[in-house]
Parts: structure tokens; sequence; C-alpha cells
């Protein structure tokens, strides 16, 4: 290999490793807050990231909450999962409408999850709809077990807003994508359809 291509190759590597840890950046206060006002417990400890506001000031009363839980099928999809969606955090960031977004692990049940404020539906559309959402969505929408929804509210804190989603989405509420093949995923395509999957 020339020197040109093996400086090249580590380079390539070393900006992998980063956007990789800088995906596993957990902030213990608001992990600790979020727990605390969730209500969850112990079962359901989630580590979270940094909350990223957009810096649009004053809120409006009433925004719309967005909440996605993704759990990969293998265990080898979650660190991908995880870059993709500090890389996603930076698009909602960019996108007008956009009030802040924080995502989470939660180690032991091996899911993702999101949660991001917006001013108005085109908003939370522009950003569902850009090729960087669709692609990600495209390549991930059978490697796992999506729950997605939401709602206009208040938004009082992180924990609040995740536990308010937790209810929707086990009453039933939003949307399901993905074949349910672990039996979490199970359990909750039969709590939604009242058919049992195998």
């Amino acid at each position: 290999m020339s020197p040109v291509r093996a400086r090249t190759a580590v380079r390539a590597r070393a900006q992998h490793i980063r956007s990789t840890s800088e995906a596993f950046l957990i902030s213990p206060a608001i992990t600790w807050r979020a727990h605390a006002d969730s209500g969850f417990d112990a079962r359901d400890f989630r580590l979270y990231r940094p909350w990223y506001p957009t810096g649009t000031q004053p809120w409006p009363d009433r925004i719309l909450l967005s909440v996605n839980e993704f759990r990969p099928h293998r265990r080898a999809d979650l660190i991908p999962v995880a870059t993709i969606s500090a890389r996603l955090e930076k698009q909602v960031l960019d996108t007008p409408g956009a009030l802040g977004i924080v995502t989470s692990y939660q180690p032991w049940g091996r899911i993702t999850y999101s949660l991001s404020l917006w001013t108005d539906e085109a908003a939370l559309a522009e950003f569902t709809g850009s090729p960087d959402h669709v692609e990600v969505m495209n390549t991930y929408r059978s490697r796992g077990y999506l729950r997605h929804i939401h709602w206009w509210g208040s938004h009082r804190s992180i924990g609040e807003s995740m536990a308010e989603a937790r209810r929707r989405l086990d009453a039933g509420q939003g949307r399901r994508v993905g074949d349910p093949r672990d039996p979490w995923a199970r359990r909750d395509h039969q709590r939604c359809t009242g058919v049992p999957t195998r």
C-alpha cells in the first residue's frame, strides 16, 4: 500500500472511531434526572446522551413530541444503530422547526430511543422525508422492530415525555415497522393486533 493510501486509510479509521465513540457519549446528569422523572423501574433504566436544543425561543405552548423505539434483531447492529442515531441528531438540529432531541439506550433490552420536539408536523415531515432519513429507514426496516408515536402536548421533562410515549405505545397507539421476531416485539405486536405471533 502506498504511503498516501495508508494515510487515507488511517484517517478514515480514525473518523470511524470518533463517530462511534461520539455515539456513546452519555450524560450522567440527564440519565439520572430522566430516570427519576419517568417513574420507570430499574429494569427499564436507560442511558441518555446529552440533550441538544436548537436554541429556538420561546417555545410554543403546545409542541409536537416524537418518540422512536428501535430494537435490532441482531446484537451486531447495536453499534451501527447508535452511530446512525448520533448522525441523525445533527440532521434534526439543522431542520427548521426542530426544538431539540435526545437519544437514549436501554442496554439490557438492546433498544435505542429518541425523543425529538417540533413546532409543527411540516417540520417533522421534512426531517422524516429527507434523503438521509429515508436511506436509514430503508436500510434498517428489515433489521429490527420499530415503535413510533408523535402527539401534541407540553414537554415538562425528558423522563415525563418518555413515560407518556411508553403509555401511549403500550396502549397500542402509534406505528409499528418491522418483523416482531423476539418476545418483546411479539408481545407488543399481539397487544396492538390481538393476533398471537410465532
